[in-house]
């Protein structure tokens, strides 16, 4: 530093920080970071749809997702891929915090780019595996996720869907009042190469689509008991007066009250769809 410069580099310094919100010229490393992290959290919840799909005249959807920490690895997409058909993603990617948060923006963008250029389900998940797979040996790791995706015609109700290592779709039916598990749990992404089994299925009106992530089932009470799935099923037989915004909130609340005062262990996500 030449001699006469210090004052004029001060006062620039000073003049730098007032300008960013800064009270002094060091910041605490704690507070950058908590604030780095709160920039995450409104990208990542920036990416998630803000509202379901509302010119859908063959059904009506609702969604909602709760990290467990300031972001998290749980996701959810509707995709519309014409003007008949419409994709519904749901997923949850092993682990939490930045690394989970990271690989969540990569797979909802892969699947945002892809599904209209690859239109079958199996197609597409196959494609998602093996870019997590590559996307772990450059890094040397293992990218592993779970997706349910299904891609659902408005007009006739046709749906052809695949289960990545998810929990399997639950179908609640008007006229019967039973619940029906679609699609048991293949394998996780991530792993290794694999042919996704496709499976189909005709949304009738009066049949409601329920999709989560294991966040909403393996929450535990303060006794150690798990919420399960079996009481996620009768919450939705129960609830038949329900929309899909109503049933969501009341599962939520009802995981909320089954789990006490103990804090929020697992990110939770929830998609309800209606078939009209």
């Amino acid at each position: 530093m030449r001699r006469g410069e210090g004052p004029i580099l001060s006062g620039q310094l000073r003049h730098s920080a007032a300008r960013a919100g800064y009270d002094g010229l060091v910041e605490d490393p704690i507070t950058i970071q908590q604030r780095e992290l709160a920039l995450a959290a409104q990208l990542q919840a920036a990416l998630l749809p803000r509202t379901c799909p509302a010119d859908c005249p063959h059904q009506q959807a609702a969604a909602r997702n709760r990290m467990c920490s300031t972001i998290g690895g749980d996701f959810y997409d509707f995709i519309r891929l014409n003007e008949d058909q419409i994709a519904i993603a749901i997923g949850d990617v092993v682990g939490h915090g930045v690394q989970a948060s990271l690989m969540m923006a990569q797979i909802m963008g892969f699947l945002r780019s892809q599904a209209r250029a690859i239109s079958r389900p199996a197609g597409l998940i196959s494609a998602l595996n093996r870019m997590l797979i590559d996307l772990g040996d450059k890094i040397r790791s293992v990218m592993l996720c779970s997706v349910f995706y299904a891609i659902i015609d408005g007009p006739t109700g046709t749906g052809f869907f695949v289960n990545a290592g998810h929990p399997p779709g639950l179908l609640w039916d008007r006229d019967s009042g039973g619940i029906r598990r679609l699609a048991s749990a293949g394998m996780l992404l991530g792993i290794e190469p694999f042919q996704p089994e496709e499976m189909c299925h005709t949304f009738t009106p009066g049949q409601r689509l329920v999709l989560y992530t294991d966040g909403i089932v393996d929450v535990r009470n303060p006794g150690g008991e798990q919420f399960g799935q079996k009481r996620l099923e009768r919450i939705i037989a129960e609830s038949a007066e329900l929309g899909p915004r109503e049933l969501v909130d009341r599962i939520f609340q009802a995981v909320d009250d089954f789990r006490g005062p103990a804090p929020q262990r697992d990110d939770e996500t929830l998609v309800v769809v209606d078939r009209t």
